[in-house]
């Protein structure tokens, strides 16, 4: 046989450089891709202001590491901060919390089982509810607001919504729930929330929706609403893995889909590694500056996908 031929043969039947299984991609991102700021999952340069959500969903779907961030980020008092290095004070620096970065804190309860770190958080919460209505005869509190922060009250304020979500995590813990939990309970899969799914910019707004289906499925609360709610956000955004796989569920396709945006080897990293893509417009193409961690977050959540949800 003539030695072209054999070279043409040998490169048909040779794999792809890069078809990878999830199990290789995750190590590579681990050795590769990924960045830790004093030891914790952050994005790059210790870019940690949104590190209590992600890491919240890196610990649902068993990162001890991501558990690790989140617990580190209460302080002595019950209060969280947005990253172990922020606690406490933010480091000065305004928009200590979120109601956003709640979310994280839920999923690591709800995983955790940690019912001393959720006393003590709901304990700082009531301590620090402030008075929004008061009776102009007696000068008494009317109405009391609550916060998870004491900055802006656009991104500190609890409201309705998750309020709902606390009710569902408080009672997976077997733990007693507040009058605000039990006033606002189901208020997280109401019509409302169906039609701010419809209304939502693509983007955050959307991968927050995504994100408190996600703590229902976990837990085995209002799952079939919750999968016709991520639906709703899968047709939204149809190229989003995270809202195709909580929609659908895992599939080869997803994961072939998944290990051809994610970082590969043999691919340029000098990219800054500062997003987690799955909370971007699709339209921005965000993969192609991944932190590393949103692929892990996906390649696990895909692998052992019914050990992470409830039907």
């Amino acid at each position: 046989m003539p030695a072209f031929m054999f070279f043409m043969i040998l490169v048909c039947f040779t794999p792809p450089l890069h078809a990878l299984t999830l199990s290789d991609a995750e190590n590579f991102w681990r050795q590769d891709v990924v960045r830790l700021c004093e030891g914790f999952p952050s994005k790059q340069d210790c870019d940690d202001g949104d590190s209590v959500i992600f890491n919240g969903l890196l610990c649902m779907v068993g990162e001890q590491q991501g558990c690790e961030t989140v617990r580190a980020s209460q302080d002595a008092d019950g209060r969280f901060w947005r990253s172990p290095r922020r606690n406490p004070g933010n480091l000065g620096e305004d928009k200590s919390f979120s109601r956003d970065q709640t979310l994280g804190v839920l999923l690591y309860l709800a995983k955790t089982q940690d019912r001393d770190a959720a006393l003590r958080w709901m304990a700082w919460i009531e301590d620090n509810r402030y008075c929004g209505i008061t009776n102009p005869l007696s000068g008494g509190c009317t109405v009391f607001g609550y916060r998870v922060c004491r900055d802006d009250k656009e991104i500190c304020d609890l409201r309705p919504g998750t309020w709902a979500l606390f009710h569902r995590v408080w009672e997976h813990l077997g733990l007693p729930t507040t009058r605000e939990m039990r006033k606002n309970e189901g208020m997280d899969i109401s019509d409302i929330e169906l039609i701010a799914i419809d209304k939502a910019r693509p983007g955050y707004e959307l991968h927050l929706k995504a994100v408190a289906a996600f703590l229902r499925m976990t837990i085995g609360s209002s799952v079939s609403r919750s999968h016709a709610m991520a639906q709703r956000l899968h047709d939204r955004q149809e190229g989003n893995p995270f809202f195709q796989v909580l929609a659908e569920g895992p599939s080869e396709e997803l994961s072939r889909r998944l290990l051809q945006l994610c970082p590969k080897p043999g691919d340029d990293l000098g990219f800054r590694r500062y997003q987690w893509a799955w909370e971007r417009d699709t339209a921005n193409e965000a993969w192609r500056e991944s932190m590393g961690w949103d692929c892990i977050f996906m390649g696990r959540l895909l692998d052992s996908y019914s050990t992470f949800t409830a039907d």
